[in-house]
């Protein structure tokens, strides 16, 4: 009879504490915060197809908002991802960074409507509803053009979200930005001399 008032208490117990985990899971950033570090994880990252972290940037997004719906902090949760990845140091800032701008352009370009969330949740792009670009859909550019520095073409340091006209005007252009972006990343140890070379060879052209 002890035994089964032991194991029925501990029944009761297990109930509880999945009911009290599923709340914080739902009602938490928490699942936004095990969403980013999934997404944003440099083993993973690294494995990716041209251009396979182009998505990965939209649904980031997405989880930040997330993160921001359940009353938690987007750069909270972000470097929250960031320690259950192990991320230290110049990349992880510069990351970090990174994130931030586009949390910040995503929510001047009015990305994170019901409609745009959406898309964003399933890597897809999200459309301009503020401003100059009304109606244009948004594209992740690379900052360091991708022709001048494919090893850093899946790295979310080097990902930014642009309106599709603007990014088009860009295209492969090198400016001082481009360069002093280019110098960040190979100070990170994410881009060779000789690519960093190419980039300054770039400038102005």
């Amino acid at each position: 009879m002890k035994r089964m008032r032991i194991r029925r208490k501990m029944g009761v117990v297990a109930v509880l504490l999945s009911v009290v985990l599923g709340l914080v899971w739902q009602f938490t950033p928490l699942q936004a915060i095990v969403a980013i570090a999934n997404l944003s994880d440099p083993g993973k990252l690294a494995t990716l197809g041209e251009r396979g972290a182009n998505p990965r940037l939209n649904k980031i997004v997405y989880w930040m908002f997330e993160a921001y719906d359940h009353g938690g902090s987007p750069e909270a949760a972000v470097e929250w991802a960031q320690r259950l990845n192990g991320e230290s140091g110049l990349r992880a800032e510069l990351v970090h960074e990174s994130l931030m701008r586009n949390w910040k352009i995503a929510r001047e370009l009015g990305l994170l409507t019901p409609e745009n969330l959406a898309k964003l949740r399933h890597g897809q792009a999200a459309d301009v509803t503020y401003g100059t670009y009304f109606g244009e859909p948004v594209e992740i550019d690379h900052i360091v053009p991708y022709s001048l520095a494919p090893e850093v073409g899946n790295e979310l340091a080097n990902l930014e979200m642009l309106p599709r006209p603007v990014n088009r005007r860009k295209s492969d252009k090198v400016t001082e930005r481009q360069v002093d972006h280019a110098e960040k990343l190979q100070e990170a140890g994410l881009l060779k001399a000789e690519t960093l070379e190419k980039v300054r060879q770039r400038l102005g052209q």
